[in-house]
């Protein structure tokens, strides 16, 4: 590893757990309110609130987890497809980030926009929006787990 690659290890290595770290809080509120939502919580409240979470907080933390975690792997000997867990961790990230962006956004927005107006909820239009982020919440300590343990195998080539 050179001298250049190692002196931007650390850096990227702090912001990457940071923003892991801040992922998984984020997704953690985001299960709080589903649940609230969930149990009777006004929606006027809670929808609104998890769109802003998701939209200013969620949404640049994946973007920086994901963009760290490929310039850790690029910048190290450990690579992006040459361990098995890397490549497991990196399309995670990369299909939670497009979740994000693509599912959970447009639909927070929708049910935020429509608790605003006053629409009534039932309880299986509530349930996505606490079961969702609780499966989040699942694969990102799947990825942290990876990142720690760092499974030895290798994959085999192609």
């Amino acid at each position: 590893m050179t001298v250049e690659r190692l002196r931007w290890r650390r850096p990227l290595l702090i912001v990457h757990i940071a923003a892991s770290a801040g992922l998984i809080g984020t997704a953690l509120v985001l299960v709080a309110l589903g649940v609230s939502g969930v149990r009777g919580t006004d929606p006027r409240t809670v929808y609104p609130a998890a769109h802003l979470m998701e939209v200013w907080v969620a949404a640049p933390l994946a973007v920086i987890a994901l963009g760290t975690g490929v310039l850790q792997a690029t910048l190290s000997g450990w690579g992006l497809i040459r361990h098995w867990w890397i490549t497991v961790k990196l399309a995670s990230t990369a299909g939670f980030t497009v979740v994000i962006f693509l599912v959970i956004i447009p639909r927070l927005s929708a049910v935020a926009a429509d608790a605003v107006a006053g629409n009534a909820f039932t309880t299986a239009e509530r349930l996505p929006l606490a079961v969702v982020p609780a499966a989040a919440t699942a694969l990102l300590v799947v990825n942290v787990a990876l990142g720690v343990l760092k499974p030895s195998r290798t994959r085999v080539p192609t």
